[in-house]
């Protein structure tokens, strides 16, 4: 299985010193190419470059899936990280694309790409076992206090699947 990881979800959990969880998912961690360009803050950029010696593989995708996949997406103009990652996923005959991008969301959706975000990583993280049900529901809080600008009705969700999971 094929763990396709954007930016966004990238960045918040290296915010809150949290990366080690993508790791801990049943799967080989991917990011395109330029996904990985789009990270330049810190303290995601040391931590992405740590990771890429270690477990991320960063991967270049296909320019005319990339094109195909920017119209799928409705974009324009020069290609993005979000276009690269559905390209890449198309590729994969299992794969999970994680994102907290709506568009992008949308759009896995419609092409019957299974997806996750960072509160699902959070989830999978009690599931196996990594994190306890408490250390989860404080790290979604961390997430939102650094920028993912989750909804309240997210929040409840999120607590429910943690406490679900833990059963």
């Amino acid at each position: 299985m094929k763990i396709l990881v954007d930016a966004s979800v990238l960045i918040t959990l290296a915010e809150i010193d949290a990366l080690y969880l993508l790791k801990e998912l049943d799967g080989d961690v991917v990011m395109p190419e330029l996904v990985a360009d789009e990270i330049q803050d810190e303290p995601a950029r040391s931590e992405l470059e740590r990771a890429r010696d270690g477990w991320i593989r960063v991967e270049s995708a296909d320019e005319e899936q990339v094109k195909e996949a920017m119209k799928r997406l409705g974009r324009d103009g020069e290609p993005r990280g979000d276009a690269a990652l559905l390209a890449l996923a198309t590729g994969y005959d299992e794969a999970v694309v994680v994102t907290d991008d709506k568009p992008l969301r949308n759009a896995c959706k419609a092409l019957g790409i299974s997806l996750s975000g960072s509160v699902g990583v959070v989830v999978a993280s009690v599931e196996t076992g990594v994190l306890e049900p408490e250390e989860a529901k404080d790290l979604v809080v961390a997430m939102d206090e650094v920028g993912a600008r989750f909804s309240a009705s997210l929040l409840r969700k999120a607590e429910t699947l943690i406490d679900e999971a833990a059963e």
